[in-house]
């Protein structure tokens, strides 16, 4: 259903119990999202590039999720990021006005990408507890303050220019590879 110039709400507790893929991004979807109604049996859920509004919890998501994408929407509030489920390696969040801090202290083993570019967050982040799965982590053009610390391990997995490429657009933010 991607790019089908879709309009109107949607209503995730009506899908399918059994569904295990929902892609309705690129549409013209509006009004609210209410994530704690995805069936449990939900592995992928893109609704990127659309115009949903309000604000979203990610605490309660289908433990079974791997990928989830909200990215390109006019989505708002904080984003508990200790409370993700176990299971999840993609998530998009960028291009939205979701603010606070950010909690990387306790991601989910299984993370391997995390798009947070282009928010309001704020605050500083702590990025000595990242797993090995980490591959990629932009938190660029936010509002993220203080010294990053990337230890060596994950600044050798980033790319080389991992200043201007994953915390561009911070101006109070310092990079230090320890």
């Amino acid at each position: 259903m991607w790019r089908n110039s879709l309009r109107g709400t949607i209503q995730l507790a009506y899908l399918p119990g059994k569904m295990e893929t929902v892609n309705l991004g690129g549409n013209q979807m509006t009004g609210s999202l209410n994530l704690d109604s995805l069936p449990a049996t939900v592995r992928e859920l893109g609704l990127r590039s659309n115009e949903f509004t309000g604000e979203v919890s990610l605490e309660n998501l289908p433990k079974c999720l791997e990928y989830l994408s909200l990215a390109e929407n006019q989505l708002s509030g904080t984003i508990c990021s200790t409370c993700l489920p176990p299971a999840l390696e993609d998530l998009h969040l960028q291009r939205n006005n979701f603010e606070g801090s950010l909690d990387f202290t306790r991601l989910p083993e299984s993370m391997k990408r995390m798009y947070l570019n282009r928010n309001r967050f704020s605050g500083t982040i702590d990025l000595g507890n990242l797993h090995e799965s980490m591959k990629v982590l932009s938190v660029r053009e936010n509002a993220l303050s203080g010294t990053v610390r990337v230890p060596e391990q994950m600044y050798r997995k980033f790319n080389e220019d991992l200043g201007s490429c994953c915390f561009w657009g911070n101006n109070d933010l310092i990079v230090e590879r320890v």
